[in-house]
């Protein structure tokens, strides 16, 4: 009767056995899900180079990335197991690479050695309403050449050599297009920013409301915006610009255009290029009274001081006191005169009962004598 509870007992011990076997035999040939790439840094001269490696051969798994230089975020994609890349960098720049799970890494640019005049580039973008606003800066004093825009799915586009100072170009995009800023490095490219171009919420002309305003000079053109972006906007005055504004989303602009009667004005998208208004301009009335509803010229008002404005609109001047067809003379002019008139007749009232007086006195003397 024991023979088989013991026989019950093997089978389940092989079974146990088989099964630790099993877990470790797949635990071995499974690919390490949980192994990072390990990322190594090297210094170049204007740029600086990133390698990983996971260390294992096969693996499908990513890993969420982003790299800031200068906290700046310059690029954004999924490291996989194992690949490179190079940045542009001035000397001292921090770089820091971000990936989803992991811990941040940060790493000092010094520029070696040997390292004569890198560029010292620093690149902006922005979407705006028409275009990819991207803004180029250069810190040193050597012009920097060889820069490419790289657009994903359409090509390279040049950028005109960047001299000491900022430099603003616009770059027509679709929508949702990945684009790249690069700079020549040995046999490729060292990057330098990255992003995507992304068109702002109602970037129509309709969302552009421009008024025109007749002025003695000119024409003042009024500019609102309801878009989600910026609109660049240039006002044309017989085919040549008169005038420019930055017209920021939901903001508002004004552009006074100098220009005689009857010239044809145009506003448009500087960028591109969709007209926003269009107008001509008129004569208004200046320098001269607006005739009244019944077409005769209104009475001119008296200014501040009572006296009525000339008929080219000046104060003319009050007539002198005493003059022929004057005003009467009012206000403290007259309060003046009636004190010294007041006084001259005090005067006289007194001198005739002091020599009456002494009249009086004379003659009651006489008589007593």
């Amino acid at each position: 009767m024991r023979t088989p509870v013991l026989l019950r007992r093997l089978l389940g011990t092989a079974v146990g056995s088989l099964l630790l076997i099993g877990g470790l035999v797949l635990a071995t040939t499974a690919p390490a899900g949980a192994d990072p790439p390990e990322v190594r840094f090297e210094n170049l001269c204007g740029a600086v180079a990133f390698n990983w490696d996971t260390g294992t051969i096969g693996g499908d798994e990513t890993w969420a990335t982003t790299v800031l230089r200068d906290g700046v975020v310059i690029d954004e994609f999924e490291m996989r197991e194992r690949g490179g890349q190079e940045y542009g960098a001035r000397d001292g720049a921090v770089f820091e690479i971000r990936r989803e799970g992991l811990p941040t890494r940060e790493y000092l640019h010094r520029s070696p050695d040997d390292c004569v005049d890198p560029p010292q580039l620093t690149v902006a973008a922005a979407s705006e309403c028409s275009s990819l606003l991207v803004t180029f800066g250069n810190l040193g004093t050597t012009p920097i050449t060889g820069i490419q825009l790289l657009i994903e799915g359409v090509g390279g586009r040049d950028v005109p050599p960047i001299g000491t100072g900022t430099r603003d170009l616009h770059f027509g995009l679709a929508d949702g297009a990945r684009f790249y800023v690069v700079t020549p490095l040995g046999s490729g490219f060292a990057h330098w920013f990255s992003g995507t171009y992304d068109k702002p919420e109602r970037c129509t002309p309709d969302e552009v409301e421009v008024r025109f305003t007749d002025e003695c000079d000119g024409v003042r053109v009024d500019l609102t915006s309801t878009a989600g972006g910026v609109f660049r906007v240039e006002v044309l005055a017989e085919g040549s610009v008169a005038g420019t504004a930055v017209l920021a989303a939901g903001g508002d602009a004004r552009v006074d255009v100098t220009a005689t009667p009857g010239t044809a004005v145009l506003v448009r998208d500087a960028v591109g290029g969709s007209e926003l208004g269009r107008h001509t301009v008129g004569k208004p009335a200046c320098g001269s009274p607006t005739p009244t509803s019944d077409g005769s010229t209104p009475t001119p008002t008296p200014t501040s001081d009572g006296t009525a404005p000339a008929p080219d609109g000046s104060s003319a001047a009050p007539p002198a006191p005493g003059g022929g067809g004057g005003l009467p003379v009012t206000g403290a002019s007259t309060t003046l005169f009636t004190l010294a008139g007041s006084l001259l007749v005090g005067t006289g009232v007194a001198l005739f009962l002091l020599t009456r007086r002494r009249r009086l006195r004379f003659s009651a003397g006489a008589g007593r004598a």
